[in-house]
């Protein structure tokens, strides 16, 4: 069976490769290097500016400097799939908003392929949703767990996808149930607030980096989220910064009001 398997993160579809490559799996994996649970889903070009505008000049920016519009890579899947048909499509997705809204981003994108769509959800690993903390030999057994779309589902899933491009929320993430939360983006705010010193100044990295390794499991935060609420916090006065704010290991941080 000839597979194309599409996951959100390079990283995991780093570990559905190496998979490949020991004949675990079968056929190709992609990445989107996308966190579809943060910022506008209805223009790709506003999309990536935006994306732009959360991250630092230094690591992750490289990763949008290479394109000028987030949705290129679907029309190019789109065409991938009418020159090279596959067998299947197989989405492999956590239980994060990431992913959740992966999923229904790919049943819309792809609601006019004629290709069959399969989704493979693996449980959260050490307490984790996301697929990241998965290594290859962790994950490709669950492609015995993997189960078809029918063409009613397909539709119900890109209809809720036009309906979450719709919200004027910038931050999604999912429940303890599952369900899928409309929020601000300063939800994590008092988070990273409280990881900065009063009267100390501390490295913006190591901010960032305490944000992600301390964050829920269930909606782990991402470097682009935490990058952009300490610029944002930066700007609303709430922290002080020293250094050069464009790169996030060259500036450190510290609460405002001492």
């Amino acid at each position: 069976m000839k597979d194309l398997h599409l996951t959100t993160l390079l990283s995991t579809a780093g570990a559905l490769r190496n998979a490949i490559s020991q004949k675990l799996l079968t056929g190709e994996a992609l990445g989107f290097d996308e966190y579809p649970g943060i910022g506008p889903l209805d223009d790709g070009k506003k999309r990536i500016q935006y994306l732009r505008g959360l991250i630092f000049d230094n690591g992750m920016g490289n990763l949008y400097s290479y394109r000028s519009d987030a949705f290129e890579i679907w029309r190019q899947l789109q065409q991938r799939l009418r020159d090279c048909p596959v067998d299947r499509v197989v989405i492999w997705a956590g239980g994060d908003g990431n992913d959740y809204v992966f999923v229904r981003m790919v049943c819309w994108w792809l609601k006019a392929a004629a290709v069959a769509l399969w989704v493979v959800q693996p449980p959260p690993h050490y307490g984790n949703y996301s697929l990241y903390v998965y290594n290859d030999r962790e994950l490709a057994p669950y492609i015995t767990q993997a189960r078809q779309l029918d063409t009613a589902t397909r539709d119900e899933l890109a209809a809720e996808y036009e309906r979450i491009v719709a919200r004027p929320e910038l931050l999604r993430e999912c429940d303890e149930n599952g369900q899928l939360l409309f929020l601000d983006l300063s939800t994590h705010d008092n988070e990273i607030l409280e990881y900065c010193h009063p009267t100390r100044w501390r490295s913006a990295v190591r901010i960032v980096g305490q944000t992600m390794g301390l964050s829920h499991p269930r909606n782990p935060v991402n470097e682009v989220l935490a990058s952009g609420r300490i610029k944002a916090l930066v700007e609303a006065g709430k922290l002080k910064a020293r250094g050069n704010i464009t790169s996030m290991r060259a500036f450190e941080v510290k609460r405002s009001g001492a």
